[in-house]
């Protein structure tokens, strides 16, 4: 019985498709849309008719019913439109478009070997999925600039930003969504973010957990848009600052996607200015490929959705291109002073060998010598890296100087000391 109803769906597909202007045998001319609607069979025609290669299914947001999907996809345009670039200033990838050597393939899941971005999370029935999104931009950023990948990938608070945040703007508000401007990622600029493990995410209306904003939070220094369907400042953006934000206008056949590279006849950025196209959800793009002209989408809906939480999406589809942004997170290093007489001319702390330097600070501490002559034979732990730079005083530029330390032996450190802008000889 199922099959005859199934078979008579397509029956009357195929004839309506027969019918329309332009079709001819052997020509297809017309890109059926995916409608509100749409069931998962009519879906799969179109699948097939239009062309496109992949799969849909049943899942907890296909599923959802229209009211349900209508608080739950809650993206929508700004009552005071800000119809800025960005905050934080003049947008650093400017200067750097063009320069950048793009590869065919990229991917933050598996970089040099390694994940720069945790497992993918679950929003649950709240509409909070801007959180996520910009909790996304904002690990994949942090991650990148400190060199930390796989199990020690920062994890920070999508209910801070969803009940806290939200409290100081007026863009976004817990599980009611968010608009067009990305104050969310402000907030991360202004106020910034605290870690998970302070105050987890539960997908429920709430009042701010008021201990969250007494626990360490971590800024960054700005946040950018990327122009309009532009592929090509999407890709840098990614490759230099990390993870980005991305919006997507969702539909039946999105929340159905099962696997394969999704597509469908949204690529337009039709409105002015162009980055308030609409949109209803919020995602983030890890990276891509050029071997199918696609997004890594790194969804919000839990690993049981797409493939492990994740969407290969064709360039454009879903208005993916029109209203990405990234996060800008500048290290801020540490620097210690080593001089043998103690004095380090007034600048702290100050130690008077480099081993104490090396014993007493973390990972990525930049160490500037006093000039002169230094027997040691350095023990340095593997996990750590260290930059040891020569000739300091009060007009110290450590990319310009020359000065020499002589006699500094590196030993039994299995290359874990990094020695920059200092002539050994």
């Amino acid at each position: 019985m199922q099959s005859y109803k199934e078979f008579c769906i397509c029956l009357v597909l195929f004839v309506v498709i027969c019918l329309m202007p332009g079709w001819a045998f052997g020509e297809r001319t017309d890109i059926l849309p995916f409608e509100p609607g749409d069931t998962l069979e009519e879906i799969r025609a179109k699948i097939e008719h239009n062309g496109y290669d992949f799969t849909v299914e049943n899942n907890w947001v296909f599923d959802m019913s229209p009211n349900e999907k209508r608080a739950f996809l809650t993206r929508r345009a700004p009552l005071f439109p800000e119809t800025s670039d960005g905050y934080g200033g003049q947008d650093p990838l400017v200067s750097i478009l063009g320069e950048r050597q793009l590869p065919a393939a990229f991917d933050w899941r598996t970089y040099n070997g390694h994940s720069y971005i945790g497992p993918v999370r679950d929003q649950g029935a709240c509409g909070a999925c801007y959180a996520f999104g910009a909790c996304a931009a904002a690990e994949g950023a942090y991650n990148w600039a400190n060199g930390q990948y796989d199990s020690n990938c920062a994890d920070f608070s999508e209910a801070f930003i969803a009940f806290c945040l939200s409290d100081v703007y007026s863009g976004f508000d817990g599980c009611e969504g968010s608009d067009y401007d990305y104050q969310e990622l402000t907030g991360l600029v202004d106020y910034g973010v605290c870690n998970d493990d302070v105050y987890p995410y539960t997908d429920r209306e709430q009042n701010c957990r008021a201990s969250a904003w007494d626990a360490p939070r971590t800024r960054f220094q700005s946040w950018h848009r990327v122009g309009c369907n532009d592929t090509v400042a999407i890709k840098t953006a990614i490759m230099t600052y990390g993870v980005v934000a991305a919006a997507v206008d969702v539909g039946n056949a999105f929340e159905a996607y099962g696997g394969g590279i999704y597509q469908d006849s949204r690529t337009t950025c039709s409105s002015s200015p162009c980055y308030y196209t609409p949109t209803n959800h919020i995602i983030a793009l890890v990276g891509w490929n050029d071997d199918g002209g696609y997004w890594i989408l790194r969804n919000s809906w839990g690993s049981s959705w797409g493939e492990s939480g994740y969407m290969r999406i064709k360039y454009t589809s879903a208005r993916v291109d029109c209203e990405a942004a990234y996060l800008v997170y500048e290290k801020v290093v540490s620097t210690v002073y080593v001089d043998p007489a103690g004095s380090c001319s007034g600048y702290s702390p100050c130690y008077n060998t480099i081993q104490t330097a090396i014993d007493n600070v973390s990972s990525g501490t930049v160490i500037k010598i006093l000039s002169g002559t230094y027997a040691e034979n350095l023990n340095a732990g593997s996990a750590n890296s260290y930059t040891l730079q020569g000739g300091w005083d009060s007009t110290y530029t450590s990319r310009t100087s020359t000065s020499t330390i002589s006699s500094l032996t590196i030993g039994n450190n299995s290359g874990a000391v990094t020695v920059e802008y200092i002539e050994i000889k």
